[in-house]
C-alpha cells in the first residue's frame, strides 16, 4: 500500500499504491498518524495508482483529515480515478479533499513538481 513519501518546506506527499481497503488502512495506520504531526502546511495523497477503496479506507482518509484540520493544516487528494473516485463522489467527500468532480481525475495543481518526480 505504502510507496514513498515526498517532502519539501511546507508540503508532504505520500504516493500510495494498491487497494486502500481493511488490510492496507491497517498497515498505514503509524504512517498516517506520523503524518498527521508533521509540521506541513499541506498534506497530499497520491491516488493515481490506488485501485480500490472501501469503508476501512475512507476512515482512514477522515482520520488524516480530522487530524490535519485540527492542526490548521489542509488534505488533499492527487490522481483520484476509478473506483476510488466515484466512492467518494458518492459520500460527498471529493469536494472537500481537493478533487475537481467536474473532470473526472484531479490534476496535481500545487504538487506537479511532485507529480513528475516519479
Amino acid at each position: 500500500m505504502f510507496e514513498r513519501i515526498q517532502s519539501e518546506p511546507g508540503r508532504v506527499l505520500l504516493h500510495l499504491r494498491g487497494g486502500l481497503d481493511g488490510d492496507g488502512s491497517r498497515a498505514l495506520r503509524d504512517s498516517l498518524a506520523a503524518l498527521a504531526a508533521v509540521e506541513a502546511r499541506e498534506v497530499a495523497i497520491d491516488f493515481s495508482a490506488v485501485t480500490f477503496l472501501d469503508g476501512s479506507g475512507v476512515g482512514a482518509i477522515a482520520f488524516l483529515f480530522k487530524r490535519l484540520a485540527a492542526r490548521g493544516r489542509r488534505l488533499t487528494l492527487c490522481g483520484v480515478g476509478g473506483q476510488p473516485l466515484a466512492m467518494l463522489r458518492h459520500l460527498g467527500l471529493a469536494g472537500p479533499l481537493g478533487i475537481d468532480t467536474r473532470v473526472g481525475r484531479q490534476a496535481f495543481g500545487r504538487f506537479a513538481p511532485f507529480a513528475w518526480a516519479r
